[in-house]
Formats: structure tokens, sequence, C-alpha cells
């Protein structure tokens, strides 16, 4: 059986679930991971067999390798994706592809002159529920679409972990911003946005956004986002996505699936959507979405998020920090 032989760089909490998920996958081999971190790299190598390397000059030296998911912090991903994919490794890279517009052009540019197979890991394309509400907007039966809202509320501990280092929009709301453009299916024109700075004012980040995107075909797009909620909150995750069209309507809600647990310490809905372990192996969401990617270097056929789709959502965040920025809409230009 053709076994896609996989590594990864970057083994914090997102990265260890990759190489534990190709660890487990009938489709691919682990073949190493790396981490600036000898500590980290160390732990995830131990524990799933595989050697483990510091830097990825010595990944490519000591592994034989055709794929690699590149998940480090967004201001490290150019160079550590570049000399991946000018070694002729095809790529799946955690989102966003950098902290701006002008370094996610960047990247694109300089990954489509190599050639590889290159996708970016927006897992809600690969939640079942959104996926259903994809093919329920593209088979006509919610007639013509007029609004869609999405909610994606987390609790301080956002702030705390990712607000010295990302913000908001780009590590989050990106995700939201994906949905509704693949959704939608067409071009945005214009985007507004609001946004509210305490706890993360120290770093320069927003703890809360409302962003209103116009589509060229009409539809109206609405986003809440924020990371302000205490960290006693039930869920660790509130999300919800409503779709509104003249022939009916999507609506996806929680990432619990209708679980609740109540223990000695205390009442919680577990998110069994994104990449719950269940039975001792990593599933939803993320396990979904490198599923796709590992068949779809094995038959050579583009992934389902490609680089310019990854820029489109990266030019609605930009236009939104712009739009909270100079408190004015701002216009975007579709594409030819």
């Amino acid at each position: 059986m053709n076994r896609l032989r996989t590594a990864v760089v970057g083994t914090g909490m997102i990265g260890s679930l990759h190489a534990r998920i190709y660890a487990e996958h009938p489709l691919a081999e682990l073949v190493g991971v790396v981490d600036a971190s000898a500590d980290a790299a160390r732990t995830v190598g131990e524990q799933l067999g595989v050697p483990w390397f510091t830097e990825v000059t010595d990944l490519l030296e000591g592994c034989d390798l055709a794929a690699a998911s590149v998940s480090v912090p967004e201001h490290h991903r150019y160079p550590i994706a570049m000399q991946l994919a000018r070694a002729g490794k095809h790529l799946l890279l955690e989102k966003p592809l950098a902290p701006s517009l002008a370094g996610a052009d960047r990247l694109i540019k300089d990954l489509e002159e190599t050639g590889v197979l290159t996708m970016v890991n927006f897992i809600l394309r690969f939640d079942p529920r959104y996926s259903e509400a994809k093919a329920a907007v593209a088979s006509g039966r919610m007639g013509d679409v007029h609004t869609i809202f999405a909610r994606r509320r987390g609790s301080s501990l956002g702030a705390d972990i990712y607000g010295v280092w990302t913000d908001l929009l780009i590590s989050t709301g990106i995700h939201d911003l994906d949905v509704m453009a693949w959704l939608a299916d067409s071009p945005v024109t214009r985007v507004y946005a609001e946004t509210i700075s305490r706890r993360s004012a120290p770093y320069g980040h927003d703890d809360a956004a409302m962003v209103l995107v116009r589509f060229e075909n009409g539809v109206i797009g609405s986003l809440e986002i924020s990371w302000v909620l205490p960290p006693t909150i039930p869920a660790l995750l509130d999300a919800s996505l409503q779709l509104v069209g003249t022939g009916g309507g999507v609506f996806v809600d929680g990432s619990n699936h209708g679980l609740a647990i109540a223990d000695r310490e205390g009442f919680t809905h577990p998110d069994l959507t994104h990449w719950p372990v269940s039975r001792d192996q990593v599933s939803g969401d993320l396990a979904g979405s490198l599923d796709h990617f590992i068949r779809a270097v094995l038959d050579g056929r583009p992934p389902e998020v490609t680089l310019e789709m990854a820029r489109n959502a990266h030019a609605i965040v930009d236009a939104a920090k712009r739009s909270a920025e100079s408190n004015q809409p701002v216009s975007l230009t579709p594409p030819g």
C-alpha cells in the first residue's frame, strides 16, 4: 500500500496533533518532527517513536519525506515553508499564512514558483455540518442567500495565551470569514469593522470585533468574535453559523454535539468537533483536513483549500483591520 511519508515542523498543541494524526493514519507514515525547543521536539518524537530535530536542515538530511505540516507561529512561517518547498516537499500550512497580507502575498508568490502542492488548513471546511451547509446552498435549496451570520466566542484564556503574539481576527476570525466567502461563493466588495481592546491592549491587539462583509452578489455577512468571557464558561468555544435565503436556511450551533458533563469539577460542554480524542485516536475536523491533504498528495489532485482561497480570507481580515483603524468602510476590488 502506498503511504505518504510525512513530517511536522512545530510541535506545539496543534503541531503535536498533526504528528499524532499522521502516525495514526493508514495512508501516512510519520518520519520525523522538528521544533526550535528541543524539549518540545523530544517529547513528541519519543511519544510517537520517530526522530526529532531542532532544525529543518537536519530533518531533510536525516529523513526521507514527501510532505510536511508547518504549524509554527505565522511570523516564522515563511522561511520554514520555503526551505521545505525548495526541497520539493508538499506542504500543509496552518493558517494564517503570515501576520500581514503583504507577507501572505510574498509567501504565495514564492511557493507557486516551486510547484509543490500546498494546502492551507481551514478546518471548518472539513466539519460535516459546514460542508453540509455548503452542499445545501450549492444545490439551490436555500434559494437566493441574503444573510450569513457567524459567531465565535472564546474565553479570556485566548487573550492571555494567543494575544501576546497574534491577534483575534487573523488567528481565529479568519476561519469564519473564509466560511462566509465559501458559502456566498462571491468576491467581497466592502468590509466594515469595529473592535474593542482592553485585556489585549498591552500587546496592541483586540479583545472583540464585529465585522460586516458585503459580497458582490449582494449577500451580507456578519461576524461576532471575542476572547472575553471568563474561563469558567462550560464550553471553551461558543460557535454558531446562520444562513438565511429565500428558500430556507442552515443553522450550525455549538461544538459539543449536544454533550454535557457534570462532575465535581463543574459543568462542561466538551468540544467534539475540532480535534477530540476518542477511543485513543484524534478525530474531528483536524483529522478530516489531514486525511484530505494526504489523499490529495497521493492522488496528485488539487487540495480543497488552495493558496488563492487562503489569500482571499487574508484580504478580508486585512480590510477589516484597516476599517477598524479608520472608522470607515473599506472597499475591495473583486478579482477579474
